[in-house]
């Protein structure tokens, strides 16, 4: 080496150094993406996991709100002789419900106490009877701890015999309101059809090989790509070649008294090392496993890698040949540095426009102020991004203040007029609300009123809240319906025809004559309206004349009369009074209302409602509001002409 020349030593020493730092730069530079590389993996794996458990959930949490809506209604439609066209469009709607049963004890009165619904060769079957039926789910033993249990329940696993699916039941008590008390009377039973929900899993992608699995709370596979391993494998069983993990370990994992994920060597994957995530299903208290070779998570991980050792070797030679070059052509300072920093630029989308000339110092200063622009340009989007959010939100407000602009909010309502008083509240459980009101005179004696609630919550249940307030008003005030059953069957049509977001209305509609007393209204599936009587009885409507607006084409609806005295009050309100919770999850309830209303006697109906809304302020207390309030309260003292 020291009988060589200068310029040969001098490569050899500057290209060691040059290169020594390279490598080191590039070993540090691989441990830090690596890293990252696998947190983003491990991140996109997680999500996976959450989508899948998503899909069950969204079968679960569906079971559950149709049971939870049939028992709240299915005495009415069987009041109604509606049970078989409502079954029929549930388990059309849903074709992962396997079967419905309704139980109703023989206390109510009914058309038929029991009715079980199942789907079978693409047609539905309703059969309808007054004793109860025998059927795979009430055969097994785990139905009469369901009949005994107060709460709503998910039964374990079961094969049906009728069609051999494997079915989970839900379980929802019905409530009716017997001698002014509400009873237990009966039940609705949902079986989840598990075969529907294998089978949507396995259609769900995990990256190319991976899979899911849904475990019962006693780790028995309830889905699971092999249909022969569903009901006959549990995960406590695998071998240790499988799951190499002791049993106290697995059983908190899928108990939920720990989290994070588990290596496995799954026989589906022919014992491929896995990447195992848990989670649960908390209303069912299932276990959602999903399954990915680490082969498959990585493989994003080993293209750079065998790039960046490329591109190492391919720097090295490179570095070795340019030191050489320079160090015998007395170096051309800058060439590869500016060269590099130009492609660099290129990364901000924006093409070199230089001139082509040779001074590096220029080129630099260049490629520096095309990413110098990229930059402003990128910053001026991220303002815009924030100025449309902004907008957004504001728009919201905006919206909330036209529907607040639609709410009536003077008193006194009629001050040239002392036949009748009245007064309202109206409380958004949100920014916007679903709840209406709205009192006015169609001619010079009859003044109508209504009260009403649209089903869902937020923006959209707030525009068609006032679609159905413009339509009620405009065809109350039309003098050839003289019926309130006529003008709520109007106001149904036209809803209809307008309803493209399968919303419905409860609507109490009433005209009230104000000359001799006379009240005519229209129930349509609303709460129960009230007279306070001026002696303190409490007299109750309870009739309903037909179903929710918005739904069903040419309904026909009946209307209801009552004589009012001088002093007696109306008192129409929305379901988020008696369905109000208290932080125990208590609701307000009929009872309490009725209870409290009795006490108002003789007030005026201001003064009515501040206690109203008092009494529900005390029960709430610090628990937030989830559903819109509404309570309209008319007093009437009679008409004399000297008035």
């Amino acid at each position: 080496m020291l009988n060589k020349s200068i310029a040969y030593r001098l490569s050899i020493y500057i290209s060691l150094a040059v290169i020594s730092v390279f490598i080191a730069f590039i070993i540090i530079s691989f441990l830090f993406n690596f890293g990252i590389i696998k947190e983003n993996i491990e991140y996109k794996a997680k999500n996976t996991s959450i989508e899948v458990n998503s899909r069950v959930r969204q079968y679960v949490v569906t079971t559950q709100e149709v049971t939870k809506n049939m028992s709240g209604q299915i005495i009415f439609y069987d009041k109604k002789n509606a049970v078989r066209p409502y079954v029929q469009s549930i388990l059309k709607k849903y074709p992962f419900i396997n079967a419905i049963h309704i139980n109703l004890d023989s206390v109510v009165d009914v058309n038929y106490h029991n009715f079980y619904a199942f789907s079978q060769a693409d047609s539905v079957h309703v059969i309808e009877k007054n004793e109860p039926f025998v059927t795979c789910v009430n055969e097994d033993s785990v139905f009469q701890h369901m009949l005994n249990t107060p709460n709503v329940f998910w039964s374990d696993p079961i094969v049906c015999s009728r069609n051999k699916h494997i079915v989970v039941s839900y379980f929802a008590p019905v409530y009716e309101t017997v001698d002014g008390e509400k009873k237990r009377v009966g039940e609705v039973i949902c079986e989840l059809s598990l075969l529907e929900l294998n089978e949507s899993l396995n259609k769900m992608k995990v990256g190319e090989d991976g899979y899911s699995v849904l475990l019962s709370r006693n780790g028995l596979y309830l889905t699971h790509p092999r249909k022969e391993w569903i009901m006959k494998r549990n995960v406590y069983n695998l071998p240790k070649d499988v799951v190499n993990i002791d049993k106290s370990r697995l059983s908190d994992l899928l108990s939920g008294q720990a989290t994070g994920m588990v290596i496995a060597r799954p026989e589906q994957l022919n014992y491929q090392k896995s990447w195992v995530s848990v989670s649960r299903i908390e209303e069912t208290g299932w276990v959602v496993l999903m399954v990915v070779p680490y082969s498959e998570l990585f493989e994003p991980l080993y293209l750079p890698l065998l790039k960046m050792l490329f591109f190492a070797v391919l720097g090295i030679l490179v570095v070795y040949i340019l030191i050489t070059y320079i160090s015998n052509r007395q170096i051309q300072p800058l060439s590869s540095l500016t060269s590099q920093l130009k492609r660099f630029s290129d990364i901000s989308g924006e093409a070199y426009e230089g001139d082509d000339s040779l001074n590096e110092i220029k080129q630099v200063s260049e490629s520096l102020d095309l990413i110098k622009t990229w930059y402003e340009k990128n910053k001026l989007n991220t303002k815009n991004n924030e100025k449309l959010d902004r907008i957004k939100h504001d728009d919201i407000f905006q919206a909330a203040e036209i529907q607040q602009s639609l709410i009536k909010s003077e008193y006194p309502a009629f001050p040239d007029i002392k036949a009748v008083d009245l007064y309202s509240s109206y409380k958004p459980a949100r920014i916007v609300s679903g709840d209406l009101f709205d009192y006015f005179f169609r001619d010079e004696k009859r003044l109508v009123f209504t009260n009403g609630d649209v089903s869902g919550k937020g923006v959209p249940a707030a525009f068609f809240m006032s679609v159905a307030q413009t339509i009620i008003k405009t065809v109350a005030a039309n003098l050839n319906f003289k019926k309130s059953s006529a003008i709520v069957r109007e106001v149904n049509e036209q809803l209809y025809s307008n309803n493209v977001h399968q919303f419905f209305l409860t609507l109490f509609l009433g005209i009230l004559n104000i000359k001799n007393g006379k009240l005519k209204y229209c129930n349509a599936a609303h709460t129960t309206a009230y007279v306070l009587k001026a002696d303190g009885k409490l007299d109750r409507l309870a009739d309903s004349h037909g179903l929710p607006l918005g739904l069903y084409r040419e309904k026909d609806y009946e209307e209801g009369v009552y004589q009012l005295e001088e002093g007696d009050s109306i008192i129409v309100y929305t379901d988020g009074v008696t369905e109000l919770q208290d932080e125990n999850n208590m609701q307000y309830g009929t009872y309490r209302l009725e209870e409290n209303l009795k006490s108002l006697s003789g007030l005026k109906p201001k003064e009515m409602v501040r206690r109203l809304e008092k009494s529900l302020k005390q029960f709430i207390g610090d628990t937030d509001q989830i559903d819109d309030i509404t309570i309209l309260i008319l007093k009437y003292y009679g008409y004399k002409k000297d008035r």
